[in-house]
């Protein structure tokens, strides 16, 4: 059982509370910062208390997929190494509770009963049944059946006497005398008294729909008022700690910074459910209780949803929309682990290898770590070292792309006539490329097909990526299984991805990708959907589970030279 990973002594520095659960070290460094949310890699101690929380989960038969999440720390008077603790937490709700026991508590658990919010909720499902009702009420039907079976038989008086004056025209003697016109004149007359039929019933019957329907309206404006006022009244009930003791609610965090909010002149605009993801919770849980942060990790369990491919275990980052502004407050006075986006984890980087080059155009190896383009940090990337290599060049230089933790064969373009005849080729679907991945465990799949998946962004998940059916872009990819084997990963490595003493042997399926278009993470997402291999890519820390890097690899590539027309065909066999 993975109890025992875990310590069942008493826990006197928190009063036994259900939710402190002691965490035997295992001769694990501790984490020298707290985790950096929003990328890292877990450490070993929230790997352990993960397998807790999962083994829980199982037990309790949670099917639900959702997030849930880990916090490792120390009691703030205790030994550094000794009387470590964790807390759980899940996001939303569980099993429609906020307040789930072994589990941290909400920040506010609105879902009380004897709460303003659930009382208040209550009357404004009252003014929303009274608003109903009345609609639907019989006596309204009665008028409106009433009204409409008055001015039908309005409109066929009026139209009959209509046709008699017309008819009349017609029939129109040579010469008027005083009967033909004092006949005209009442048929003229019987049109207006056919319009003023029933004119008082009528506009009895209105006057009072319309003051029915004044009701309704001041029920639906006073509902708006109280359910805006009492979303407000939550907002302000949400009020986060940080490590240096201070507090602020969600309007305050939300106001402070409006390119956050998604909304333009600083309007603030929170997210619904801000606030009750995993990391906030465990933070709040933590500073409330004295507990020392030490390192933090949030992980998918049960059921994905329709085109998200989260497999059950597998850590992710906090959620930006709604809990970039929230942690941004919550984690001042922490000793953070900077971004690893900003530094790829301090980690040493191979150097870019050029494979062959003329005065037009070049081929290299980009080495696992490098960004194709500049980012918001001073990652090293392509652009900047193809100008380092070739200072002359000037323009367009990136003609395709590889993610940042792929490797592989790239073509550059030295000059904007030769980018854009290389772009046209890519566009034409002329260039034939081929990836070699490692695949977790053993596919079901046949040994060789194609998948075809429109994809597209996971808005609220960036940058994932997801099946999207309905808006999604046409993503074809040919795979061809190449073998198994078992291959010896780090899984466990340190905040700065560099690999711990911990590996293990695991069965892993060598697989060709032949891609026919080059949507973003599309070979990543075609492996890990449920739709396409559902087998992640080894050391995806998107879509699968870390390891020592991504195993993917783009290992050769043939076009046409747009200046020689010499068929170009370049091959580096992948270095796993």
């Amino acid at each position: 059982m993975q109890y025992s990973l875990y310590r069942h002594d008493s826990m006197e520095s928190f009063g036994n509370l259900s939710y402190v659960h002691p965490l035997e070290g295992q001769g694990e460094e501790l984490p020298a910062q707290f985790t950096y949310p929003f990328r890292y890699t877990p450490h070993p101690l929230c790997r352990r208390a993960a397998l807790v929380v999962q083994e829980r989960l199982r037990g309790m038969g949670v099917e639900e997929g959702k997030m849930y999440g880990v916090l490792v720390g120390k009691a703030k008077d205790e030994p550094l190494k000794e009387n470590l603790y964790f807390l759980a937490a899940y996001s939303g709700q569980l099993r429609g509770s906020y307040d789930y026991p072994w589990f941290v508590p909400p920040v506010v658990d609105y879902l009380d009963p004897e709460s303003h919010f659930q009382k208040e909720q209550a009357e404004i499902v009252g003014i929303t049944r009274r608003m109903e009702a009345m609609r639907e009420s019989e006596e309204r039907r009665a008028w409106q059946r009433r009204v409409a079976e008055l001015r039908k038989e309005k409109e066929k008086a009026v139209a009959v006497a209509k046709q008699v004056y017309e008819n009349g025209k017609r029939s129109e003697p040579n010469q008027r005398n005083e009967a033909y016109i004092r006949l005209r004149q009442f048929q003229k007359a019987e049109i207006h008294r056919a319009k003023q039929l029933h004119k008082e019933e009528i506009a009895d019957l209105e006057a009072r729909l319309a003051e029915h329907n004044a009701i309704v309206h001041a029920l639906f404006e006073e509902r708006k008022r109280r359910s805006e006022a009492l979303q407000q009244w939550l907002f302000d009930q949400f009020r986060f700690l940080n490590a240096k003791g201070e507090e602020k609610g969600l309007s305050e965090i939300f106001k402070e910074d409006p390119s956050l909010t998604g909304r333009a002149g600083g309007e603030s605009f929170i997210p619904s459910g801000a606030g009750e993801c995993c990391a906030p919770k465990l933070l709040q849980t933590a500073y409330q209780l004295g507990l020392q942060p030490l390192a933090m990790a949030e992980f998918w369990w049960g059921d994905s949803k329709p085109g998200h491919y989260r497999q059950p275990g597998a850590f992710f980052p906090a959620c930006r929309s709604k809990c970039y502004p929230i942690l941004g407050h919550m984690l001042q006075g922490l000793d953070l682990e900077p971004d690893p986006a900003l530094h790829y984890d301090n980690k040493v980087l191979a150097l870019v290898r050029v494979i062959w080059e003329d005065e037009s155009l070049a081929v290299i190896d980009k080495p696992e770590g490098w960004c194709s383009i500049p980012g918001k940090s001073d990652q090293p990337n392509l652009l900047d070292e193809a100008h380092k290599l070739w200072p002359g060049i000037s323009g367009s230089i990136i003609v395709h792309r590889l993610d940042q933790d792929t490797s592989g064969l790239m073509v550059i373009a030295k000059n904007a006539s030769v980018h854009r005849a290389l772009s046209q080729m890519f566009e034409r679907r002329e260039v034939k490329k081929k990836y070699v991945a490692l695949l977790e465990g053993t596919i079901l799949a046949p040994q060789s097909s194609v998948i075809s998946l429109p994809l597209g962004p996971d808005l609220d998940n960036m940058p994932h990526q997801h099946v999207d059916f309905d808006h999604g872009k046409e993503a074809v990819t040919h795979y061809e299984v190449l073998g198994c084997e078992t291959r010896r990963v780090c899984r466990c490595v340190t905040a700065t991805t560099q690999p711990s003493s911990s590996s293990e042997d695991l069965p892993v399926t060598r697989v060709a990708f032949y891609p026919q278009t080059g949507r973003t993470h599309q070979l990543r997402v075609h492996s890990a959907s449920p739709e396409g291999l559902n087998t992640p890519i080894l050391g995806d820390r998107l879509y699968g589970h870390v390891a020592d890097r991504l195993y993917l690899h783009a290992e050769s590539i043939q076009f046409v030279h747009p200046l020689t027309k010499e068929e170009m065909h370049f091959c580096l066999p992948a270095p796993f």
